[in-house]
């Protein structure tokens, strides 16, 4: 026979005839814990510390709010944060530690194909984190869930790609079309970018630079140098100088720049100047890799490979600080 009654602590053994003897043992603390509870007893009893702890009446006022399957998602832009306010992070750990992991790993080999790959695997961990903590409870239909989760994904992208712009120093980067032998910069290369602020510095000659050109177009419409993505070039006229390309090479203001560390580009290197290009204050010369096409004789002119090349300081998005990709040869640049 065994009896169902409950016996108090310091009672082990129930009065009738034939019943089992019940061990009651209360959940036992963590001996690091004790000497912390006995202080806070104390405390308490002094009427130092509150009955309730300033954190319990915080978590007790937040859980109508957290309730709120929306301001769980808004929350979860840092993934597990809604969860860990609702003491619930034990469900989404694992996919917390996941994601970190790719995430690092995307960041890693950043500028490369596998790096988008793992960035965009990261991107999707991070909104099912976030639809889990209760929008699908939300919504039942098949179509209506899978459009919530492409905004979630759609919007995570976006901050992804804002969150490094408004780090301190602006970071991103491009990808360069130049082959640099003294500097060990072949095309293809990927650098990361400190953005320039107002008024910065003058920048050396030798300095590698993310660009946006417009693109020139001649009246004919006959002639094109077309490059409207970024890419990363390089400072070769200074402001005041003049340069000019003379077998295969640059020359500024009279001085021959040692092709090695001053490659002349594809689209350049057939064309000798008649005369020096003049670089207005406050702007550059800066040497990159254009896709040039037209019909019969090219004849690029004076006028067309300075609306190409001369770019106002303004016209710099930034400064390449890290060579980050190919990953044999990362590193910092000098």
């Amino acid at each position: 026979m065994r009896c169902g009654s409950i016996l108090p602590d310091e009672q082990r053994r129930c009065g009738h005839a034939g019943s089992d003897v019940i061990q009651i043992y209360p959940p036992r603390m963590p001996a690091w814990r004790k000497p912390f509870r006995g202080t806070m007893r104390w405390l308490r009893g002094w009427h130092v510390m509150p009955e309730r702890s300033p954190a319990s009446r915080i978590r007790r006022g937040l859980d109508p709010i957290l309730s709120d399957s929306m301001v769980g998602l808004v929350l979860s832009v840092i993934p597990g944060l809604a969860h860990l306010l609702k003491r619930r992070f034990r469900e989404v750990g694992l996919l917390v530690a996941l994601w970190f992991a790719v995430l690092c790993a995307g960041l890693f080999f950043y500028g490369s194909q596998i790096g988008s790959l793992l960035i965009g695997l990261a991107i999707g961990i991070h909104a099912w984190i976030a639809i889990q903590y209760g929008l699908f409870k939300e919504i039942e239909g098949f179509m209506e869930r899978i459009g919530a989760v492409l905004i979630v994904v759609v919007l995570l992208a976006v901050l992804y790609w804002a969150v490094p712009r408004f780090v301190p120093g602006g970071l991103t980067g491009g990808h360069t079309a130049l082959t640099i032998p003294a500097m060990n910069v072949h095309a293809g290369d990927y650098f990361l970018v400190r953005r320039l602020g107002h008024g910065s510095d003058p920048l050396p000659r030798g300095t590698l630079v993310l660009t946006q050109p417009e693109g020139y177009r001649n009246y004919h419409q006959d002639r094109v140098l077309n490059q409207r993505q970024r890419m990363i070039g390089q400072v070769v006229g200074l402001p005041g100088e003049t340069i000019q390309v003379v077998d295969h090479a640059y020359v500024a203001d009279g001085q021959r720049l040692d092709p090695s560390r001053f490659p002349v580009p594809r689209w350049l290197q057939r064309y000798a100047t008649r005369s020096g290009i003049f670089i207005p204050a406050r702007s550059y010369f800066v040497s990159s890799e254009y896709t040039v096409g037209g019909h019969g004789n090219l004849g690029l002119t004076n006028q067309m490979i300075g609306n190409a090349c001369i770019l106002g300081a303004s016209g710099i998005r930034g400064r390449a600080f890290v060579h980050w990709w190919p990953l044999s040869r990362r590193g910092f640049i000098e």
